[in-house]
């Protein structure tokens, strides 16, 4: 039975404001999700008769999370930064080195932006008064993102690569990763499950 080496790429920001913000379940075990719950669901056969191949998440680092530090003072809750700080740490300990957190960083500055009018919506930007407003953006998690997944791809580390965001800024490197030699093409969604790392 055939083994693929898999890697989970975790966009932290997506993964919180597209699944888990509105919820009570803000603390995701997210190694034990993808081992025993994920994985072991998917059926893939390397060739029409060949046994289904398993997905063993890889040994010593198995997901990359990636993420930024909350700033205390654009933070929405009181305990927003303890509340991340502890979650970190418990999936830390949970996962015993297994998971690995790459960091970026928030940028907080304030900008110009135009109003919508409340009695004409539709009017075009150009046309609309500025106001200056504080803006937070996430630095450099996007790009960190990209980078170890093309890189641990290369490496031929991981036979498998699965990738959880929605951010369709991160395109262009699974274009890249399709592009690959060895890359094979899963039923269902190729373009999170469609890479096979090169053999040695």
């Amino acid at each position: 039975m055939p083994a693929l080496r898999t890697r989970v790429y975790i966009d932290g920001y997506n993964l919180y404001y597209g699944c888990l913000r509105k919820t009570a379940f803000k603390w995701l075990d997210v190694l034990s999700l993808f081992e025993t719950q994920i994985l072991p669901t998917i059926l893939y056969r390397p060739t029409l008769n060949a046994e289904p191949a398993t997905m063993p998440l890889h040994p010593d680092c198995a997901i990359k999370y990636f993420t930024a530090k909350i700033i205390e003072s654009a933070a929405k809750g009181e305990d927003s930064v303890s509340s991340q700080a502890q979650y970190h740490n418990a999936l830390t300990t949970h996962c015993g080195g297994r998971l690995s957190f790459v960091m970026g960083h928030y940028s907080l500055y304030k900008a110009n932006q135009h109003i919508v009018p409340a009695d004409d919506p539709k009017r075009w930007p150009r046309d609309c008064d500025k106001i200056q407003v504080w803006k937070l953006e996430e630095k450099q998690s996007d790009v960190n993102l990209a980078l170890h997944l093309y890189d641990d791809a290369l490496s031929s580390e991981v036979d498998q690569v699965v990738l959880v965001t929605n951010d369709t800024d991160l395109t262009p490197a699974l274009e890249m990763l399709k592009a690959l030699p060895g890359y094979r093409p899963r039923p269902g969604d190729p373009d999170a499950q469609g890479w096979r790392g090169r053999g040695p």
